[in-house]
């Protein structure tokens, strides 16, 4: 990796710091089409719940329909982000900054994405209050005797996907705390005040200095076993069904994960050349962080095409 040019301190913070310290007029023109998007989708689920699941290919014998495959996608997704992020980190690749900050943020919101098809999914979304409103002690359906299937995998989902999300959401804010002391210097009122509150005391002292980078690795180290097994878990949705035969398969579970960090990289590959067209970052990311991230995908690629041919070759038996 080629080392870039140095900038300067106060460059560096001009040009990362003038998305968020001035508002374009493209971003009004954005939130307004995303606000179409969001009322026609809201329109869409109104439907879907007044009409039915069967209006997203649900039925029997497929089980699963339009949203548990939109939560795999956005679950796998969001595996890369931090999976890239962590082993960059242990490994001490300097070259990963730009990388490892668009893949710890694009996991935390394709996760608040993904948290919601489950139960989009499951025709009554309005029963979620039921699982939260509390009698004194015991949720309101169980206090009826209305009990989950423990069997299901829907129900292992939750468990780890907000064990992830807790990791994924520490692990972010932990690698962000230098940057909101660096906001909260440079802001006034209310958006102060909330700097302030994120940036936790942050002076920069040595022993700040120390302890976040201690932290950064710890989590990392802890957060790659969380990430093999939520996605596992995830592959288990299919594979424990007993509608489809050929699912039963103990390849799963890898060629899940494989197929998660295929997509999570090339999203934030995606990503990545997304923010440096749009924001001029091109003293940031730099043609060799996609280089080496486009031959990671080779690697990662490779080894998933290894686990579509074992699932073909398992097919014949």
């Amino acid at each position: 990796m080629q080392e870039g040019r140095v900038l300067p301190a106060k460059e560096v913070n001009r040009d990362l710091l003038r998305s968020i310290m001035t508002t374009p007029n493209w971003y009004w023109v954005t939130v307004a089409l995303m606000a179409i998007i969001v009322i026609g989708a809201m329109s869409a689920a109104g439907l879907m719940i007044n009409k039915g699941m069967g209006l997203t290919g649900l039925n029997r014998p497929v089980m699963w329909g339009f949203f548990i495959v939109n939560f795999v996608f956005w679950i796998g997704i969001s595996h890369a982000g931090v999976m890239l992020s962590a082993i960059l980190r242990l490994s001490k690749a300097e070259w990963r900054r730009p990388a490892t900050r668009a893949a710890e943020v694009l996991t935390v919101f394709s996760l608040m994405t993904a948290v919601t098809m489950p139960l989009i999914h499951t025709g009554r979304p309005w029963r979620l209050v039921y699982w939260v409103y509390t009698l004194p002690f015991v949720p309101y359906d169980f206090a009826r005797g209305i009990w989950p299937n423990v069997r299901s995998p829907l129900v292992w989902d939750p468990s780890a996907i907000f064990t992830y999300l807790t990791s994924s959401i520490l692990f972010v804010m932990i690698a962000l705390i230098p940057d909101m002391a660096v906001l909260r210097d440079r802001t006034t009122g209310i958006r102060h005040q909330a700097y302030t509150l994120m940036a936790m005391g942050w002076q920069g002292t040595p022993r700040q200095w120390k302890l976040q980078i201690i932290a950064g690795i710890l989590l990392s180290a802890l957060i790659l076993p969380v990430f093999v097994s939520v996605h596992s878990i995830v592959s288990w949705d299919f594979g424990m069904a007993v509608s489809v035969k050929s699912w039963h398969s103990t390849i799963f579970a890898p060629y899940f994960v494989v197929g998660a960090v295929h997509s999570g990289v090339s999203a934030v590959v995606f990503v990545m050349i997304l923010l440096r067209w749009i924001y001029g970052w091109e003293n940031y990311i730099r043609h060799e962080h996609i280089d080496a991230l486009g031959r990671l995908l080779i690697v990662v690629a490779t080894g998933w095409f290894y686990f579509f041919v074992m699932e073909v070759i398992f097919g014949f038996y």
